[in-house]
């Protein structure tokens, strides 16, 4: 179980990094991609699954005080994320 966090943590990591550069050459029109990287908005889901993740990771890698402050942390951005993409804010 600790191993396929950690492998998909690292994957959403990779694939947010990816979303966040094709969403500003598209949206800076160095390139013309799909529609969807016209707005934040893949940059905002993938920072939201990538911090649930990183939150999980947190919980089962970490010791102590660590192992609570860092979940939460993560969760209050991927849950601050996920407010700000309900609430269209762009």
């Amino acid at each position: 179980m600790k191993k396929l966090i950690n492998i998909l943590s690292l994957l959403s990591g990779l694939v947010t990094c990816i979303a966040v550069i094709l969403t500003l050459l598209t949206t800076y029109h160095f390139i013309y991609g799909n529609k969807i990287f016209n707005s934040y908005n893949p940059i905002q889901i993938g920072l939201a699954v990538t911090m649930i993740l990183w939150g999980i990771k947190f919980f089962f890698y970490e010791n102590g005080e660590r192992r609570v402050a860092y979940s939460i942390i993560c969760m209050i951005i991927a849950i601050g994320s996920l407010f700000f993409l309900t609430m269209y804010v762009k």
